[in-house]
C-alpha cells in the first residue's frame, strides 16, 4: 500500500547562485581553478561555535516538511529543533583532524557542521569515510569498523559527506594563519592531529553515486546567508571532475552545468510515499530514466513525459531527467507502507 503525500511546507527562501558568483574561476582547470574557487570562498564571516552555530543549524538542516524539526545526518530522523539534548553538531571534517577546536573559522564553519544523533555522532569519532567490507558494525544502518578507523554513512548521506569533505580541501589552503586541509587516500591513527582526511577516492565514488539533492542545496542556501560563502560541489557538482577526475586538463565554465531556475522547477518531495511521481514543471522531458544504485535503469520513458511510476522496493534511487541535450539528476528516497 502506498500512501501519497506531496506537501513540502518549508521552501527555500534564497534559491539562486549570485550572478557572477563563481566568473573568476571561469576558463581555468586544475590547480588554477581549485585556487579560484579557494579565494571565492575564503574569507568568509564565521561565529561563536557554543553560542550561535545551533540556532544557525536549526534553519540550515531545517526538515522540509516540518518547519520546526531538523533532519540528522546518518539518522535521517526528524527530530525538534529546540530539543537541544535530542541532537549535537557533527564536525564531518572531524575537527581532530587539524586539531582546530576552537580554532576560528575552522571550528565553527557551518558548510562542516550538521546537526546529528549524539550517539552516531560519538560512534563516528574521527573515522575516515570508506566503504566497510569486513568485521562492521551496524548503527541506524551506517556501517562501521573499529579496528580499521572508517565509517561508512547511509546511502543517503555519501554524496552529502563528500561534498562537505570536498569544501573544505578547497577552502581551507593554509594562508592567513588558516589549516591547510587536505584530502587523502591513507586512513590515519585515531590520535593523528595531521590535517588530512578521507578517503578521497572512496568519496569521489560516492558524490557520482548520491547526487546532490534539495535539501543540499536549502542548506548551502541558507549557510551562504550568513557566511556569505558557497560550497562550490552543490552548485556545481562537475568541478570535483575538473578537480580530482579526468577533466583536471580541460577548462571549466558555468555553462556546463544545467541552469540552477530549471533545477528548482523539479520538486522531489522526498521521501516519496505515492505510487507515480508527477514532476510539476513546464519542462518538455525527452526522456526519463529511473535508475537504482548499482547503476542500472530500471524503467525508461521516453517522449515528452512528465510522470513515471515509483518502484515498490523501498530504497535511494535517481531520476535523469533529459531535455535539449542536457541531463537533471534527482535523488528519490522511496519509501512504502
Amino acid at each position: 500500500m502506498f500512501l501519497v503525500t506531496t506537501t513540502c511546507i518549508v521552501t527555500s527562501t534564497y534559491s539562486q547562485i549570485p550572478s557572477g558568483y563563481y566568473s573568476a574561476a571561469e576558463n581555468l582547470s586544475d590547480q588554477s581553478l581549485k585556487s579560484a574557487l579557494h579565494n571565492i570562498i575564503d574569507d568568509h564571516e564565521y561565529f561563536n561555535y557554543t553560542s550561535e552555530t545551533r540556532d544557525k543549524l536549526k534553519e540550515s538542516d531545517v526538515d522540509p516538511n516540518n518547519g520546526s524539526n531538523i533532519i540528522l545526518i546518518y539518522t535521517r530522523e526528524s527530530v525538534s529543533g529546540d530539543n537541544h539534548s535530542g541532537w549535537n553538531r557533527e564536525h564531518v571534517w572531524a575537527k581532530s583532524r587539524g586539531d582546530f577546536e576552537n580554532k576560528y573559522p575552522e571550528h565553527s564553519d557551518l558548510h562542516n557542521l550538521r546537526a546529528s544523533n549524539i550517539s552516531v555522532n560519538s560512534t563516528r569519532s574521527n573515522y575516515s569515510f570508506d566503504e566497510c567490507e569486513n568485521n562492521c558494525q551496524q548503527t541506524f544502518g551506517n556501517k562501521y569498523n573499529g579496528s580499521a578507523l572508517i565509517f561508512e554513512p547511509r546511502d543517503e548521506d555519501k554524496g552529502d559527506v563528500a561534498r562537505i569533505i570536498f569544501y573544505m580541501d578547497v577552502r581551507y589552503e593554509g594562508d592567513n594563519g588558516e589549516l591547510d586541509l587536505e584530502m587523502t587516500d591513507e586512513i590515519y591513527s585515531i590520535s593523528s592531529k595531521l590535517p588530512r582526511h578521507g578517503v578521497r577516492s572512496t568519496l569521489l565514488q560516492w558524490h557520482t553515486l548520491d547526487p546532490v539533492d534539495d535539501f543540499e542545496r536549502n542548506r548551502n542556501n541558507v549557510i551562504y546567508s550568513y557566511q556569505g560563502n558557497r560550497n562550490p560541489f552543490i552548485d556545481h557538482p562537475e568541478l570535483v571532475d575538473y578537480l580530482w577526475g579526468n577533466n583536471r586538463d580541460n577548462q571549466w565554465s558555468s555553462s556546463l552545468s544545467v541552469s540552477l531556475d530549471r533545477e528548482d522547477e523539479v520538486f522531489i518531495p522526498n521521501p516519496i510515499k505515492t505510487e507515480y511521481l508527477t514532476l510539476e514543471s513546464d519542462i518538455n522531458y525527452t526522456q526519463i530514466e529511473l535508475i537504482d544504485m548499482q547503476g542500472k535503469v530500471i524503467r525508461q520513458l521516453s517522449g515528452y513525459v512528465n510522470r513515471i511510476q515509483m518502484p515498490t522496493s523501498t530504497g535511494i534511487y535517481f531520476l535523469n531527467l533529459k531535455y535539449d541535450n542536457k541531463v537533471i539528476i534527482k535523488k528519490l528516497i522511496v519509501n512504502s507502507i
